[in-house]
């Protein structure tokens, strides 16, 4: 087991974190979803409090209020060039939903993110405030399961504030 203090003096940004602590099993991944309000829009997503208390990693949706698009982005733990396809495999409880992404490459750390757009109204969102169980794969890379505590209030208040 790598001790906390050596995941965190070596992660550069809040993505890297959440995509070491799922790398590191399931005792690693302790996190819970949250909703937040910004300039750029209103966000819902994982938050791992050991590595970042504010900041979203593994999975995140982003809307601008009044309008149905949302931009998803899931975090990848490989390098992929900027710009290059790849498939993101979100599956709550027995429900799998794929998305066409591409992967962004983040300036300031190296970090890579698949992303991908949908609406408000892709069941997905539905299906994931209910889900017990949640995975997600990114390319060709084997699931990782992700944590649902929250998942119910927060996909609530974010369709909310997104359709206003």
């Amino acid at each position: 087991m790598i001790p906390r203090i050596a995941i965190l003096s070596t992660c550069l940004a809040a993505a890297m974190c959440g995509a070491s602590a799922l790398a590191a099993g399931p005792e690693a991944a302790r996190g819970y979803w949250a909703v937040s309000e910004a300039p750029d829009g209103v966000k819902v997503g994982l938050i791992f409090p050991d590595f970042s208390p504010n900041t979203f990693a593994g999975l995140s949706f982003l809307c601008i209020p009044g309008t149905a698009t949302v931009s998803g982005a899931a975090d990848v733990a490989q390098r992929l060039p900027a710009g290059r396809a790849v498939e993101v495999t979100i599956r709550p409880d027995d429900s799998p939903a794929a998305y066409r992404a591409r992967a962004d490459v983040s300036q300031m750390d190296d970090s890579v993110r698949a992303v991908f757009e949908t609406t408000l109204a892709d069941p997905l969102l539905a299906d994931l405030a209910n889900a017990a169980r949640l995975t997600i794969a990114v390319g060709k890379g084997r699931p990782r399961a992700l944590p649902t505590r929250g998942a119910a209030g927060a996909v609530a208040d974010f369709l909310s504030k997104c359709r206003k």
